[in-house]
């Protein structure tokens, strides 16, 4: 299948990427259960019930409701669900995992988040054919994925994003405010009082934690790992400088979206 329209179905929000020529060309962003800004949307890029669509998500109560919703208006979305990466033993006829050259070796990989594979999927597809890939998201939680340059991917790392960490220093304290996250790199060593204390604490949590298993990574390969990066906050990371040597970094806000475009090649 070659899609017209990708969609990410997220924690926070629903985006839409308006495929062309082979690459996701603009992206649309919606909050949860928005039938009117998806109606508004459609004749800006003039989708009628002939597009195909690849629908994807980590929110599957939101996957249903928008599912059904592009149902009742003459379209057949299509699920990108976990099955496409953790059978490799396919029939090469049925497009299985081989032809996405991509495939995940978790423990349980019908439990891991969707979104992490499917970011997983896009890094490998950018890195080079002899290099690792690592595939960065910053948003409601952060995860860390790594590929081999066979196309396996290994695991990764989960940890609470920046406003999850925010909310929790509010929530499980007696004094501590919640601050609005502004993520940009940090320039200060300190924090003169208690809102600026939090927020370079928060901003330095998602940059070590990154830094220090890219590095843990980085170490055991043959080659400087690639690493591509996304998400609502990953502009903490622009003007990073990582401590391994890399082969590359590369902030690419449609990296999920692109993951679906890529999977959607194992549909029918």
């Amino acid at each position: 299948m070659t899609p017209d329209v990708v969609v990410d179905v997220g924690n926070s929000r629903i985006k839409w990427g308006w495929c062309r020529d082979g690459r996701v060309a603009e992206m649309a962003a919606f909050v949860h259960d928005d039938p009117v800004g998806w109606k508004r949307q459609l004749p800006l890029w003039n989708l009628t019930p002939s597009a195909r669509w690849a629908v994807a998500g980590v929110v599957p109560a939101e996957v249903r409701r928008l599912c059904d919703w592009l149902s009742s208006r003459g379209f057949e979305p299509q699920l990108i669900t976990n099955e496409l990466f953790f059978d490799d033993d396919w029939d090469e006829e049925l497009d299985g995992p081989r032809s996405l050259g991509f495939v995940t070796r978790v423990d349980e990989p019908a439990r891991i988040g969707t979104d992490r594979l499917l970011n997983a999927l896009a890094a490998r597809d950018r890195a080079p054919d002899t290099c690792s890939a690592v595939a960065l998201s910053v948003g409601t939680a952060i995860t860390l994925d790594f590929v081999e340059p066979d196309g396996t991917h290994v695991g990764g790392a989960i940890l609470p994003g920046p406003r999850l960490m925010a909310k929790s220093l509010r929530d499980y304290t007696a004094k501590l405010p919640e601050i609005a996250i502004n993520p940009v790199l940090p320039t200060a060593v300190w924090g003169a009082n208690t809102e600026d204390a939090i927020a370079l604490g928060i901003a330095n949590a998602v940059l070590g934690a990154a830094d220090q298993m890219i590095w843990d990574w980085a170490a055991r390969c043959a080659k400087p790992p690639w690493v591509f990066a996304t998400g609502g906050d990953v502009g903490y990371f622009r003007g990073f400088v990582f401590t391994a040597d890399l082969g590359g970094f590369v902030i690419d806000p449609h990296l999920t979206l692109d993951g679906i475009r890529l999977a959607a090649r194992a549909l029918p």
